[in-house]
């Protein structure tokens, strides 16, 4: 039986030394780091910001290699989350130009592509990329013609803090009128 006592402390002190004890080992600690890294990582990547939705609409529009691309300005608007821009063009784009843009936003993450028209000379599609939603219309219209990109987001979506409503506790209700 005292051989029995020496091997289970013998094992016992060599599982202590070796580290696999079931403790928090370096290996643990740098795993969970490693954990927390990944974490992190994937929130950033999916964090959409309106400049990275800019980068996606100017790749896209490099692609379709016609006309002039232009940004609105939507800050004035007071919504930060919101990207509007134009390619214009002489004439009413070509489905082939039309194509290599949704083919360039599908592969920059623009995923569940619904067309919502489509005849002879206006096509316009719904596309989604982590809490964004955009509407890519294609046609002619009174000022001209070209392609046309509409996203936006709300909230933590495009990582910009969104303007704030006063609480209802600051709003000042109307005075009462006085009736004579």
């Amino acid at each position: 039986m005292r051989g029995v006592g020496v091997a289970v402390t013998a094992i016992a002190v060599m599982t202590a030394l070796t580290g696999c004890g079931g403790g928090d080992s370096v290996g643990t600690a740098g795993e969970r780091a490693t954990t927390t890294a990944r974490a992190a990582e994937k929130k950033a990547r999916d964090e959409l910001t309106p400049d990275a939705v800019r980068g996606d609409v100017r790749s896209a529009a490099a692609a379709a290699r016609i006309g002039h691309l232009g940004f609105l300005d939507t800050s004035k608007a007071g919504n930060p989350c919101r990207v509007i821009a134009s390619l214009r063009t002489g004439d009413a784009p070509k489905r082939e130009s039309v194509d290599s843009v949704l083919a360039v936003l599908k592969a920059r993450g623009w995923g569940q592509v619904e067309q919502m028209l489509a005849d002879d000379t206006d096509q316009a599609w719904r596309l989604k990329k982590n809490g964004w939603e955009m509407i890519l219309g294609a046609g002619k219209v009174p000022e001209g013609a070209g392609i046309v990109f509409d996203a936006d987001a709300s909230g933590k979506a495009c990582g910009v803090p969104m303007p704030s409503r006063p609480a209802a506790s600051d709003i000042v209700p109307p005075e009462a009128p006085v009736l004579p």
